[in-house]
């Protein structure tokens, strides 16, 4: 053997001794239940590491199920835990799927796959033809199935002059109770009109757009059975040919722009991995197409876990321009959602402000939004634990509804001459800064819903080609919403 041959065996060896030391080969899936919650912190030896699951796959409800070595199952027996064998194999796919599973290695059937949800959706139109309607946003980056959104009003059939407010779940593919709770959602909206009185009254005055999952592919890989840890969409980024390869895709919430670069990872098989450049992915433009649109007042994204709800933003220290009224709306959103262990309401923290939906809505386009990580301890939460978080996250949601009723300015801005709607910056200086976009009139009715909190605002309305109106006085009351309506006059 040449002297350069035997270099490179001797560097292959080394580095299978790396891998091998930094990453034991654990066989073995097993259950420890009553595990102390002193433990399931960070630092402590069933801490759940969210996307970090080389060992725990999930603490729930104070039941671990974890891999380990035969060495590490006898440490645990000494330290005076019992722990439980579920299954052995040298496949980590199928001690997995053992684990998010379950015994017979299936998805459990309360979890709806995607062509179950709109099964269900198209049942309500029928039933329901003027209150749900169903249009496509876009299409999968990779199998290229389609995305739908679901418009729902008391004349769904066309959009509306009114707030709007959107829902959406599953950017990330292994959290599926956003799927559960849009969906749920929609089917309360829809039967509960003329039924429910607050229900009524929201149909009557807003629209509501529902997407119940964005990534789909990654949604059907995690409910078909093939991989319960995937959590990007299925993107070939390798460009092999072969897709359905752990970890292979691109996270759709790091992949939106603002602050892209900020956010996620530049690694391919990271967890976070951001996509080679903003709004490379279809399932992300199809959310963008649809947000700039319809223009939300209001939106949530639900993923999956940790008992909070995320808004924009903590940046440098210093909070968004409209914190005073986005962690008043958080706040009462989080009091009507309650933790699984019943101990009280999620948190409310400012996230940070790159990549994800919440900073791009509210950056670019002034939109309130919000993630709720819903449910603990896992992202593919035990079958039992579904309809309990389903139903505390509908009362969250009607907390949000509750909020587009206002107080705050709508605005519509018309060409003086034709009367025409015109897309518009509509400013308010003594609040928005540098760190946001100007805020904008839609271009379908020339409205702006913005959500304020009472009293006394200076406003700017401006369009290129018209003379810009100033309103040193525009006054917001306690209550409802301030109509103005401005006409700009062509220079």
């Amino acid at each position: 053997m040449n002297p350069r041959t035997l270099l490179r065996h001797v560097s292959v060896a080394l580095a299978l001794a790396v891998v091998a030391h930094a990453a034991p080969q654990r066989t073995l899936l097993l259950e420890v239940a009553d595990v102390p919650k002193a433990e399931q912190v960070k630092g402590g030896r069933f801490f759940y590491g969210d996307y970090d699951s080389s060992r725990i796959i999930q603490v729930v409800r104070n039941r671990a199920l974890l891999l380990a070595t035969p060495e590490e199952l006898a440490e645990l027996r000494q330290a005076g835990y019992a722990p439980k064998v579920l299954f052995e194999s040298t496949d980590r796919l199928q001690l997995y799927r053992r684990a998010e599973y379950g015994p017979e290695m299936k998805l459990s059937p309360v979890y709806w796959r995607y062509d179950q949800i709109l099964k269900k959706a198209a049942a309500l139109a029928r039933a329901y033809p003027n209150l749900i309607t169903r249009f496509q946003i876009g299409e999968t980056q990779q199998e290229h199935r389609p995305i739908y959104a679901f418009r729902i009003s008391n004349q769904a059939a066309q959009p509306q002059d009114r707030p709007k407010v959107l829902f959406d779940g599953v950017h990330h593919a292994d959290e599926l109770m956003g799927a559960q709770i849009v969906t749920a959602l929609m089917e309360q909206l829809v039967t509960g009109y003329g039924r429910d009185k607050a229900v009524t009254a929201w149909l009557d005055t807003l629209e509501i757009y529902l997407v119940p999952v964005v990534n789909v592919d990654g949604h059907h890989v995690v409910t078909s059975g093939h991989d319960p840890r995937w959590r990007k969409n299925t993107h070939d980024v390798n460009g092999d040919g072969v897709t359905g390869v752990y970890p292979e895709g691109v996270d759709p919430n790091r992949n939106y722009n603002f602050n892209w670069a900020m956010g996620g990872t530049d690694n391919k098989e990271g967890s976070s991995y951001r996509g080679p450049y903003p709004f490379s992915e279809s399932e992300i433009r199809a959310m963008r197409d649809l947000a700039e649109q319809v223009h939300p007042t209001l939106a949530v994204s639900y993923h999956s876990q940790g008992e909070v709800i995320y808004y924009p933003w903590s940046w440098g220290g210093k909070a968004s321009p409209d914190d005073a009224v986005i962690a008043r709306v958080a706040k009462e959103v989080a009091s009507h959602l309650v933790k699984m262990d019943g101990s009280g309401p999620y948190a409310v923290s400012p996230g940070g402000p790159s990549s994800q939906s919440y900073a791009w809505y509210y950056g670019h386009l002034g939109i309130v939004s919000m993630i709720i990580e819903t449910g603990l301890g896992a992202h593919v939460l035990p079958p039992e634990e579904v309809a309990g978080i389903v139903q505390t996250n509908l009362q969250g949601a009607r907390a949000l509804l509750a909020q587009a009723a206002g107080p705050g300015l709508s605005l519509r801005v018309k060409d003086a001459a034709t009367g025409a709607p015109l897309q518009a910056e509509v400013w308010l200086p003594r609040i928005d800064d540098e760190t946001i976009d100007r805020r904008t009139s839609d271009a379908t009715f020339g409205r702006v819903h913005r959500l304020l909190n009472p009293g006394e605002y200076y406003v700017v309305v401006s369009r290129p080609g018209y003379a810009t109106q100033v309103l040193p006085a525009v006054k917001i009351g306690p209550a409802g919403w301030t109509a103005v309506e401005v006409a700009l006059t062509k220079n």
